[in-house]
């Protein structure tokens, strides 16, 4: 591991002397470290960016190597982006672009499949890096911002707004998408930050940042075990305790009973499958529809989908081909990746995401109307992260759970959000801090 981390530092780290160093951790275990250059031009500065981590996903290790260069104006605002990240699993190259009001993004994978975006914004474009550094020169009571994950070509609204101040410190609270992260200068130098999920930033010299504590696996890390086993093939009531307030779990097989400050109390139903078409299409047409990671109109995707559903009328039959061709076609191995349909059908393996990207563009492909789910699911004595899907028969969303060929899913499927990419992060800051107290099951 140490060897790996100083392997990669003398390759893509900046050797400038007045390099800032940074170590990651989540829940306090080191995984990795940034390192950050700052460069001045003569309309702003140019910041080369490195972020590298190591953890395990189920037992296998992951590397993450993301080197990035923004270029900003003088108040470290994003005009342009330049970024690869390699994993053993994908290789990834982006350029984003402001434009006026609009963001143009383009991503392309290792096997050519490009991401291609454009997000209208209404204010300041940062990453949290070029934040951090703007806050370093700006004392700010209130701003809100538009706020950058390079790594994932997703943008959310912002605000950060001053927190506390005494003796020379100040505390920042970040607020985005859901999700809450306080940052902690001293003396107008940042210190450290600490975000969802346990994710911490903390500015360190360069030795420590390259230190190494061994790999842990986040599969088991985040593992929310419930205060009973759960046993239930029908039927399931949950109370949710931690910083639930921003989601939503009201949609599919699921019913929200009680929402009050720190807790949502819901059920889960197996629901009754009536295979027919939906009477209307209206409400759910948007679920037809292609996106930047779920293309449905791709040739190879249409084509695909026509081949295993030719024939066939009776929905429920359309879903059973389908998950049938995904599990005698895509490996099921751990990823890191940001998933498309198009990557998955050419790359042919994946972990739960690849898996449910790919089937919500073969059944929107097929007039399935679908969508992708994220939340937690009971394995062994503990809820564990999963993504699968939803899609809408009979008139009723109904889980479907590629992955496992599960068809309707089980009701030990906890779903927290749905939607692609740029909506699963709504889930992190309960992810990181839940408990699942089980009232009722049978």
């Amino acid at each position: 591991m140490r060897l790996a981390i100083y392997f990669f530092t003398l390759l893509f780290a900046s050797p400038r002397p007045d390099t800032l160093w940074y170590g990651m951790y989540l829940m306090g275990n080191k995984v990795g470290y940034a390192a950050v250059s700052v460069s001045p031009k003569s309309d702003g500065f140019r910041i080369d960016e490195v972020n590298y981590m190591q953890v395990q996903m189920l037992g296998t290790s992951k590397k993450v190597l993301i080197s990035t260069t923004y270029q900003t104006d003088r108040q470290f605002k994003i005009s342009s982006v330049n970024v690869k990240m390699n994993t053993q699993d994908q290789d990834i190259s982006g350029k984003l672009e402001v434009k006026a009001d609009t963001i143009l993004m383009n991503y392309t994978s290792t096997s050519g499949s490009p991401i291609v975006r454009k997000v209208p914004i209404s204010g300041p474009l940062f990453s949290e890096t070029t934040l951090r550094l703007f806050l370093e020169k700006n004392r700010v009571k209130n701003m809100k911002l538009n706020l950058l994950d390079v790594p994932t070509a997703t943008v959310s609204e912002g605000i950060c707004e001053l927190e506390s101040e005494r003796s020379g410190l100040l505390k920042y609270r970040l607020s985005y998408q859901g999700t809450v992260a306080s940052m902690v200068f001293e003396n107008g130098v940042f210190k450290r930050e600490d975000g969802p999920m346990g994710i911490s930033i903390v500015r360190e010299s360069k030795q420590k940042a390259l230190e190494s504590t061994g790999e842990i696996d986040i599969t088991e890390l985040y593992a929310v075990k419930p205060n009973v086993s759960i046993r239930a093939q029908t039927y399931l009531r949950l109370k949710l305790i931690g910083a639930v307030s921003g989601l939503n779990v009201n949609f599919g097989p699921q019913k929200e009973l009680e929402k009050k400050g720190n807790f949502i109390r819901l059920e889960i139903t197996k629901p009754d499958v009536k295979c027919t078409e939906p009477s209307t299409l209206m409400s759910v047409s948007k679920f037809l529809e292609p996106d930047p990671y779920v293309q449905s109109d791709a040739p190879e995707v249409i084509s695909l989908a026509r081949e295993l559903t030719y024939g066939i009328k009776d929905p429920c039959k359309k879903v059973e081909a389908i998950n049938a061709w995904l599990r005698r076609n895509i490996a099921k191995a751990p990823s890191v990746t940001i998933p498309t349909a198009l990557d998955v059908l050419r790359e042919r393996r994946g972990d739960c995401n690849e898996h449910a990207v790919l089937f919500t563009a073969l059944a929107r492909a097929s007039g399935i109307p679908a969508d992708i789910v994220v939340g937690l699911v009971y394995q062994d004595g503990s809820y564990y992260y999963h993504a699968w899907v939803m899609v809408f028969i009979g008139d009723k969303w109904i889980f479907v759970d590629p992955i496992f060929d599960e068809f309707p899913a089980t009701v030990r499927h906890l779903a927290l959000a749905r939607g692609s990419l740029e909506k699963q992060t709504e889930i992190m800051q309960a992810v990181g801090d839940l408990r699942i107290i089980v009232e009722e099951q049978r």
